[in-house]
């Protein structure tokens, strides 16, 4: 990996499968009606995607694809340059977006066990594992859309192209747009 990547192949790769199988569910779940087998089987791909970023994660040596715990300082920090319109560039997640990626992770999980859990014979027929699973795909919808839209807002703040970072993985700055006189 050259000093110019941030994002190695493996990252990018789960990202995308993630983000595509998690709008594919959702699209499935309001558009198309006859998908339970296809549903679960696509929601298992998923959390497997998940845990293997998350082992990868956990064993590399490289940074910024290996995990930290950003403390309070660190996002009161974030939210003060935030406010103010003017984000240092971070070389990876900043970190409220990588508090975002371990809720999502969570969701995704309590996602795949409320799904599990309302095909069980023990609680067939019981309403509240089908009502938590709908709650919880709105929570992660809800928090895909702020992550969407922080990556256009803090792009512009920062100054770098999050978006293409996380296409091609490299570092990569917004182009300035130059004003003739």
């Amino acid at each position: 990996m050259d000093s110019h990547t941030i994002w190695p192949w493996w990252v990018r790769l789960s990202h995308w499968l993630v983000a595509g199988g998690v709008i594919a569910l959702w699209l499935m779940s309001y558009f198309w009606y006859e998908t339970d087998w296809v549903h679960r089987s696509l929601g298992y791909v998923i959390v497997g995607v998940v845990l293997g970023r998350i082992l990868l994660g956990s064993i590399t040596l490289s940074q910024p694809a290996r995990f930290y715990w950003p403390g309070v300082a660190a996002i009161s920090l974030h939210i003060t340059e935030i406010r103010r319109g003017q984000v240092q560039p971070h070389r990876g997640h900043n970190p409220l977006g990588q508090w975002a990626v371990y809720l999502m992770w969570v969701l995704i999980a309590a996602l795949a066990i409320t799904g599990w859990l309302s095909r069980t014979d023990a609680l067939w027929g019981e309403d509240w594992p089908v009502d938590a699973h709908a709650i919880l795909s709105d929570c992660l919808m809800g928090l895909v859309a702020v992550h969407v839209l922080a990556i256009f807002w803090i792009s512009k703040i920062s100054g770098q192209d999050l978006l293409s970072q996380m296409i091609h993985g490299r570092y990569a700055q917004l182009k300035q747009k130059i004003v003739k006189k």
